[in-house]
This record gives structure tokens, C-alpha cells and sequence, in this order.
């Protein structure tokens, strides 16, 4: 049987940013992409006419399917744009890097691809301004598959002009919706920090997925001086795949220590997956009478 989807984030987001075309990406670094939770900005448009604008719905679904069962599912994609755009829809493979950075291949390229189990229809159409076109995908899952595996179902619009110094070129906007496609019952939950560093000029928190499902985190701060809460705020979420690509290093900005004044500070880092508990990493540091100068005491 096809359960429903465990999680389906519907937060829409019109894309106004683009990805270069073939004659401008050799000179960029190849497959890499920005990528933030559930949304894709591929690459950055400079000077682009004719303000594309798609927007899509969901933005990333997480299912769980049987071996030999199917799901079918739709996207919602808006023109949000002042003009008509043809739109290719199609899938990739990606991963994401330690730095949260996206790594998006060609389809079957990376180990864990659903690429080859998606079909969308249609697979190119037209869009007129302020219209929505619905676009089915159907997922199949072969008989003896097992485990997680991820897809991207990229929606490609028109060739738009941009405009950079001595260098004319066009750039062909996409956004993606994510695909988690469970195959079974799903892993239980294992992680752990295995870094936290703090200094002058900031440091990082460093988490490792140990299970064999993504993970999707939430977290907070919290600095304290002589048991006394003086800080806390909100961190950024970020998701870690299964391995190979199961490790994050999250930077720590030097803003965090900024404007306390001198003496001994505790930072504990608090971070929840969902697991049975929540992760928690601590520094004690002292900033020395010529602040903002950091000096790490213990961990």
C-alpha cells in the first residue's frame, strides 16, 4: 500500500532568481547551487529582463511507499510573471554538502536516486500570466527497493536576457519541489554533534546523521553568565541526508558573543530532529577586558 505523505511543506515561494544558461555556467563552479530548506534559488540572476516569476506548491514532500506500490501526487505551478512562459519539467538527482550548500546531477547519478521511479505529465506546456497549471507525478516503486532515496522535480522556464558588464548572456530560471521517498517503515532516528568551536571570529557546530533517513533540524541558543540567562535566540534550520552526504557544519557568527562585555559566558547550543531527545552541545568562554577579543576556555 501507499501511505500518505508523512510531511508536506506547502510553503509557496515565487522564484525570481535564475540559473545561467550552458554558455555561462562553464564559468562558474559546475552543479552547485544555493539551496535553504524546501526551496532552490539556482544560482543568482544580475540584470534580468522580462521578470519571470514561477511560483510552485508544494515546495517538498516526504512520502512513504511499499515496495511495488505507487503514489501520485500533484504540483501546483503559478505565473506569477507579466508574460506567458514555457515551462519543461524534468528530474535530477541532489545532495547537499556540509556547508548546506546543494550539489544538484544529472538523474541516477548519486547513490539513493528516485529519479527514475518519478513520471510527470505533462512534461512541457505553456503557462499564461496569472495562471496555474497542475502537473501530476506518479512515483512506482520497484519491488525490491529499500530504504530512503530523494529526487528533484525541476520546473524550467524560457531563456531570459542578462545583462553583465562585457559579457551578454541569457539564464534559464528553475524551481524544484523535493521528493523523500520512504520505502518501508521509516529508520529510527540516531545523530550526534561532533563539534562545537568558538572564538574570535565566531566558530561552527558540527552534526553527524547516523541513521538512514534524513533528518530535519530545528534548534536554539542559549548564553549564560554566573547561571544567569543573558542571550538566547532561534538557529537556522537545516536538513542532513543519510550518508554519504550525512554531515553538516554550521557556521557560529562572532554576532552571537558581540555586546556582552567582559567576564565568563556559557553558550550551550540546543538542537531537535524529532528524536527521543534533543542534541546538545557547550562552550565556556571568556572575553577578555579587550573585547571583543574571545578566548575559549573549556568544553
Amino acid at each position: 500500500m501507499c501511505n500518505p505523505p508523512t510531511r508536506e511543506l506547502r510553503r509557496t515561494r515565487v522564484i525570481r532568481r535564475a540559473c545561467p544558461s550552458t554558455a555561462l555556467r562553464a564559468s562558474l563552479a559546475p552543479m552547485l547551487v544555493a539551496w535553504t530548506l524546501g526551496m532552490m534559488h539556482l544560482a543568482t540572476g544580475v540584470g534580468v529582463s522580462g521578470g519571470c516569476a514561477i511560483e510552485i506548491s508544494p515546495l517538498t514532500m516526504e512520502l512513504r511507499i511499499d515496495p511495488g506500490r505507487t503514489y501520485t501526487g500533484t504540483i501546483n505551478l503559478t505565473n506569477d510573471g507579466k508574460d506567458p512562459e514555457h515551462i519543461r519539467v524534468f528530474c535530477q538527482d541532489w545532495a547537499v554538502k556540509p556547508d548546506g550548500v546543494a550539489v544538484f546531477v544529472a538523474a541516477g547519478r548519486l547513490p539513493n536516486s528516485a529519479s527514475a521511479w518519478v513520471q510527470v505529465t505533462p512534461t512541457e506546456f505553456d503557462v499564461a500570466a496569472g495562471k496555474t497549471q497542475a502537473v501530476r507525478y506518479t512515483v512506482r516503486v520497484p519491488e525490491d527497493a529499500s530504504g530512503e532515496s530523494r529526487t528533484v522535480i525541476l520546473f524550467e522556464a524560457g531563456a531570459q536576457k542578462l545583462n553583465l558588464p562585457n559579457a551578454p548572456s541569457t539564464i534559464i530560471p528553475r524551481v524544484g519541489t523535493i521528493l523523500y521517498v520512504q520505502v518501508g517503515q521509516p529508520p529510527a532516528i540516531q545523530a550526534k554533534v561532533t563539534g562545537f568551536e568558538l572564538g574570535p571570529e565566531g566558530g561552527y557546530l558540527s552534526i553527524e546523521n547516523q541513521g538512514a533517513g534524513h533528518l530535519r533540524f530545528t534548534g536554539r541558543y542559549e548564553i549564560r553568565s554566573a547561571d544567569k540567562l543573558v542571550r538566547s535566540g532561534e538557529l537556522a534550520g537545516f536538513v542532513v541526508l543519510p550518508a554519504p552526504f550525512n554531515s553538516h557544519r554550521m557556521a557560529v557568527p562572532k554576532e552571537m558573543l558581540s555586546g556582552l562585555g567582559m567576564g565568563e559566558y556559557e553558550v550551550t547550543m540546543l538542537l531537535d530532529c524529532n528524536g527521543p531527545s534533543l542534541l546538545g552541545a557547550r562552550r565556556s568562554v571568556s572575553l577578555a577586558p579587550e573585547a571583543p577579543s574571545v578566548v575559549a576556555a573549556r568544553k
